[in-house]
């Protein structure tokens, strides 16, 4: 058969152009960011319940809420936490759900459930199922002291820039609305004889919503304008108050009016030092190129910016910048990798066969990056990883079929002769072993979770690659050989020909003793597991710190903003900061894909310090630390760089369950001051709640009946004395601004001033508090935590540089063991521990599929289990040089240095299958064991040692790159590749001496079938 015929060359060679043509066009157009989404698993319920205690709001708002969200099948677990007056619920997804939209409706009902239980004060609950949204630029607007200022332009920004192609929406952090505060005289109240509820009912009537209509004059229609609401300020300041005697008095007579910002203050936000109030903007998923992106918005910005002068638009954290910094050094490290492999292809295959499988890494990689992005791909560094990893395994196709076609044409075959046999002789063998490599990562691409979410490019980009190098190497490469390859004086080079000699005559005179060497390395490689570190993921390379502060529960605000303020102060004088963004009240925007985002608290307070260089940060850190535990003892900090993978609450958590309230502080207590004496876990902290003062009103209701007083009326007056109460609204702009009703000082005023306030009954009177109510001080819960609906408490721990979280849970577990914790306690692992867990068990979910089809193709091929079994012998060989690797190296072995084993068997694997089909190739044809193995290793170690070769070379720029991500993959394949291939070269050959035995005639028969 005319393999020119088969192959159709013209319109091969079309097909092939036309796809590197689709991949330099999805190159240059497909999506970019930095990193892959993860579904959207996470969401916070937020319920809002005024003036309830913590202890209320658990029995009466969480309790319900918890029994109806158990209910979700979809639910993974609940957070929750009650603090005075809200609930927090934070809702986790199951791993396996994708379709979160259609989870999240059940959530919702199942809300919709509970508030049929909720007491009638409940305000609002509110779902953000959004929280993994990450904006992919935050804009700084600043130059003003007023945040409403500041607030409005924001909002004109936001409008602005809401046209921009790939937006989705746009968020607004730290902005606040208005009020228009009425401050109540309370000695003119008095004199005058009016209430509070006298003067709420004025308002009401004065601003109505009253259509006029309208009357027709001539043939035209006059509309009716009734000044029946207020129009500005001077219209409520004049509004005429009725005297219960006759007469009235203008509002501004009895009351002081003004109008600000909503009081409480909400989070607040500072750009290097100046107040702020940010705008970020998130983009469409998968849909939009993000450097492109944010071309577009400097753009529009340059243009904008005189609009806003004098205020300052700055930018905050621009995604676009570190999208563009981190897929351009991924590139620069794929194409130094291509050239170090093309050297070394032309440097062990000589110029033109060289040449020849040289070619096949651009056209492999342009033709599956264009089916990548017509299968919707996102070009981010999970992707590219992936690509560099299978650019030293796809040429080994290529390589085996163009040295095979060289030796034909050798032996003295016609060109097309020798490609078409090579194609006959080689289809099935390299399918086999293409196959066997795809079912290696098929658990990888079929596992399920974060962690899967956010390594599943990987696979996805090796597989297709792979499959695309198969088949180019069964169509392209034969065809190119076919033209431009010819026959060579020698068959090979005489060093390697020496080599390949020495490794036959090993496994041919101690077979045995090639076995004992392979079980002993691999017995010495399982000796050195305990001295290797365990790493879930390692932290991000980028100079940037994050503190967390956690001021005590029960802190105003104001003291938590202080405070930050003082420590971001001193550490802009620190050596080696740039700049410093503070966050009070909340923690700000999710600049960075796993940086979690916690629920607003006015204890709470984040700074982002961005340094000059990543070796910066350990020593600040330190600096955080130590500044903080002797200028601010009462106030918890965590000082962090950003992480890698999921998100996770901190590489340390320990959550502990008890029954007993008492119980559960002390065990928690245990824990945290063992923890503290660890090596390498800092910044250790619980959530422990001491408990906050209040001041409680005991209302005596015989007495107040008497002054025809209730228990509501005296909670009532005591809300409007502090918060104030809301009485009507000023309808005159776009949002409606509530009216309220207070006290001069608000929440500011002291307690002696709280308690000397006055309740009005229905006729106006005017009744001291201490007539009707006594005070009595108490203790009372700040917050209670729970998960899925039991009381638990937290210990987390963050690690000292250099440490694993292995580590520092092996120092809690040896410290344990003299230190019984309070009988019932009942203690979880989270963190890194209970994620690399879950990642494993997710693996290991799927892995059975993977060992099933690696089984099916293998005995496809071979139809023989003895050389299954030698084949898989292979397995424990791919491992035996990785722990001795990362021991030499330091890097500790995570998630990604699973991801480097995987690959590795794949590479191996291969190896042994061409090693094997070509002794059942000299057995089919009659030849001894002995010669038949020789023959093979003679034929296949400079294909397996350049397959070797390629990988390593192709990953040295990965394994001495400066991301903290991938030298633990790259250094786990380089260091296993080079043990494995030498023992698969020496333990393979020796066990198909002592388990294959000549074909007999039948057999012979059969094996050529087969072949």
């Amino acid at each position: 058969m005319n393999l020119r015929r088969v192959l159709r060359p013209r319109l091969l060679g079309m097909v092939v152009v036309m796809l590197a043509l689709l991949g330099v066009a999805s190159y240059l157009t497909m999506a970019r960011q930095e990193d892959p989404s993860f579904p959207y698993r996470a969401g916070l319920i937020t319920v809002i319940y005024p003036g309830a205690v913590a202890e209320s709001v658990e029995r009466l708002v969480l309790e319900p809420l918890s029994d109806e969200l158990s209910q979700v099948s979809e639910v993974d677990f609940i957070k929750a936490t009650a603090r005075t007056g809200v609930a927090l619920v934070s809702v986790m997804l199951d791993d396996n759900i994708y379709d979160t939209d259609a989870a999240w409706d059940r959530v919702r009902q199942a809300m919709t459930r509970a508030e049929l239980s909720f007491p009638a004060g409940v305000r609002s609950i509110e779902l953000d199922d959004r929280l993994l949204d990450i904006p992919a630029v935050v804009l700084a607007v600043r130059g003003d002291a007023s945040v409403v200022r500041l607030s409005d332009e924001a909002e004109r920004l936001k409008r602005q820039l809401m046209d921009l192609p790939g937006l989705a929406r746009v968020e607004l952090y730290g902005d606040t609305e208005e009020q228009i505060t009425i401050a109540l005289h309370d000695a003119e109240l008095r004199r005058l004889g009016l209430s509070p509820q006298a003067l709420s009912s004025v308002l009401a009537q004065r601003n109505q919503v009253i259509p006029g209509g309208f009357v027709v004059v001539g043939s035209q229609r006059l509309g009716v304008l009734p000044n029946s609401e207020f129009v500005d300020l001077d219209a409520l300041k004049a509004t005429q108050i009725p005297l219960p005697n006759g007469g009235s008095v203008p509002l501004a007579a009895i009351a002081d009016i003004w109008r600000g910002p909503v009081e409480p203050i909400g989070e607040r936000a500072w750009f290097d030092g100046d107040q702020s109030v940010l705008v970020g903007l998130i983009l469409e998923r998968g849909q939009v190129d993000a450097i492109r992106f944010g071309e577009q918005l400097r753009a529009r910005l340059d243009t904008l910016r005189p609009e806003f002068a004098p205020l300052q638009v700055d930018e905050m954290f621009f995604q676009p910048d570190q999208v563009k910094e981190r897929l351009e050094g991924l590139e620069q490290n794929l194409l130094s990798s291509v050239l170090i492999i093309v050297a070394v292809v032309l440097l062990g295959m000589g110029w033109r066969m060289g040449i020849l499988v040289a070619a096949m890494l651009p056209l492999v990689a342009l033709i599956s990056l264009g089916l990548y992005d017509l299968g919707g791909g996102i070009l981010h560094q999970i992707a590219v990883i992936g690509m560099v990893i299978s650019l030293g395994i796809l040429i080994d196709n290529a390589i085996v079929m163009v040295e095979n076609i060289q030796d034909r044409l050798n032996a003295g075959e016609a060109r097309w002769q020798a490609a078409f046999g090579a194609v006959r002789e080689l289809a099935g063998p390299l399918g086999a072993s293409t196959a066997t490599t795809l079912a290696a990562f098929t658990p990888m691409l079929l596992s399920k979770g974060g962690t899967a979410d956010f390594t599943r490019g990987i696979p996805v980009m090796i597989m297709l690659t792979l499959i695309v190098s198969y088949l180019l190497a069964i169509s392209v490469a034969p065809m190119l050989s076919g033209h431009f390859l010819k026959p060579a004086a020698t068959r090979m080079n005489p060093r390697m020909e020496a080599f390949s000699s020495a490794l036959a005559r090993l496994s041919e005179r101690a077979p045995k003793r090639m076995l004992l060497l392979g079980a002993g390395v691999v017995a010495l490689s399982l000796a050195l597991a305990p001295l290797v570190k365990l790493q879930f993921f390692p932290d991000a390379d980028r100079p940037q710190l994050v503190v967390e502060l956690f001021m005590p529960e029960g802190t105003d605000q104001r003291y938590t903003t202080e405070v930050a303020a003082l420590l971001e102060g001193e550490l802009m004088a620190q050596p080696g900061v740039l700049s410093v963004h503070r966050f009070v009240g909340a923690t700000g925007p999710s600049f960075y894909y796993n940086l979690n985002r916690y629920p607003k608290a006015p204890n709470r307070a984040r700074l982002v310090v961005n340094t000059s260089a990543l070796g910066d940060t350990p020593s600040l850190q330190h600096w955080v630390r130590e500044r903080v535990s002797t200028q601010w003892p009462e106030l918890d900090v965590v000082a962090t760089t950003l992480g890698q993978g999921p998100p996770r609450e901190a590489p340390v958590e320990l959550r502990v369950y008890h029954h007993d309230d008492r119980q559960r502080i002390a065990a928690a207590e245990q824990l945290f001051s063992v923890l503290k004496q660890v090596p390498g876990a800092v910044d250790v902290r619980h959530d422990i709640d001491l408990g906050v003062p209040t001041v409680k009103i005991e209302v005596d209701d015989a007495q107040a009946q008497r002054f025809g007083l209730s228990r509501a009326d005296v909670a009532q007056a005591l809300f409007r004395q502090s918060l104030g109460t809301t009485v009507e609204q000023y309808r005159q702009e776009l949002d409606p601004i509530p009216i309220l009703l207070r006290t001069h000082e608000g929440s500011q005023q002291s307690l002696q001033r709280l308690l000397s306030a006055n309740v009005f009954n229905a006729a106006g009177q005017a009744v001291p508090l201490t007539a009707v109510a006594r005070v009595v001080p108490a203790w009372q819960p700040a917050s209670i935590r729970q998960r899925d609906g039991v009381r638990v408490l937290t210990v987390t721990a963050g690690l000292e540089q250099g440490f694993s979280f292995s580590q520092v849970l092996g120092g809690l577990q040896a410290r344990l063991a003299d230190a019984v914790l309070p009988a019932g306690t009942r203690l979880e692992i989270g963190g890194d521990s209970e994620g690399s867990g879950d990642a494993n068990r997710a693996l290991v979910t799927t892995a059975p599929i993977g060992i099933l089809l690696l089984l099916f193709f293998l005995l496809l091929q071979f139809n023989s289990f003895k050389r299954l079994g030698i084949v898989l012998l292979t397995v424990p060989l791919a491992s035996a040089g990785v722990l001795p690797g990362l021991v030499f190296t330091g890097v500790p072995f995570g998630f990604q240095s699973l991801l480097g084993v995987i690959a590795l068997v794949g590479i191996v694997v291969n190896n042994a299958i061409v090693l094997i089909d070509v002794v059942d190739q000299g057995l089919a044809q009659g030849r001894a064991i002995d010669q038949s193995v020789s023959d093979a290793v003679m034929r296949r170690t400079r294909p397996i040692l350049l397959t070797t070769a390629t990988t390593i070379a192709g990953l040295l720029p990965l394994a001495f790159s400066s991301s903290t991500l991938w030298p633990p993959m790259a250094w786990a394949i380089i260091s296993g590749l080079l043990a494995s291939t030498v023992l698969t070269l020496l333990v393979v050959p020796a066990v198909c001496r002592l388990w294959l035995r000549p074909a007999t005639p039948g057999a012979e028969k059969a094996a050529m079938q087969m072949n």
